[in-house]
């Protein structure tokens, strides 16, 4: 049964959503990080474990990660595994230190996620806050909402002397600003068309 006088069927007021960074792109500062992992009674299409960045007003972006087990269309699993390694040598060198040694090897793509991620987890306990580059997609891939940069580098340790930062804008590449989309007027519009033309 179906009752629209549920709570479930109110539009979102939006008014308790917290934007990460206000919703402005570029360099974020004091960041926390985090790791999740999926837990059994997470959707099934849910990644396998985020990165969350959290700002200073609790406003949170994050990147997903699934475990590496095909090819795809755009794809190898070599291609997939080298472009995950690279976010995770990226990540683990911003919580411990660009010449840090990482401490582990992995024998397959799921190995080498699970370890990357305990790794990462364990070294947040005393990594302390960071800079992160914040995006709206890339020129090409533009999106809707406020997210980490999608290719390395995206975060460094808050230790790092904002002069020395490698997080710089890429113009050719990074979309700063946030894409607004027509759809919903025309939806809109046409759903009033149907209602008026219907013989209630």
């Amino acid at each position: 049964m179906y009752d629209l006088n549920d709570s479930g069927f109110d539009a979102a007021s939006g008014g308790n959503t917290v934007i990460f960074n206000g919703g402005v792109a570029g360099l974020v500062n004091d960041v926390k990080m985090s790791v999740y992992k999926k837990k059994p009674d997470d959707k099934e299409n849910a990644p396998d474990y985020k990165i969350t960045f959290t700002d200073d007003n609790g406003g949170e972006c994050s990147t997903s990660y699934w475990y590496v087990t095909k090819d795809t269309q755009y794809s190898t699993v070599d291609e997939q595994v080298k472009k995950q390694g690279k976010s995770m040598k990226h990540i683990i060198h911003a919580v411990y230190g660009a010449d840090h040694q990482i401490g582990f090897k992995a024998n397959n793509p799921k190995e080498l996620l699970d370890q990357a991620m305990k790794y990462i987890k364990d070294g947040l306990a005393s990594a302390g806050k960071f800079r992160v580059f914040a995006t709206y997609g890339t020129v090409n891939a533009p999106k809707q909402y406020i997210q980490p940069r999608s290719w390395v580098p995206f975060v460094e340790s808050m230790s790092v002397d904002v002069s020395q930062t490698r997080l710089k804008l890429a113009v050719t590449i990074d979309a700063m600003d946030r894409i607004v989309k027509d759809e919903v007027e025309v939806a809109t519009a046409k759903a009033d068309e149907l209602l008026e033309g219907d013989d209630w």
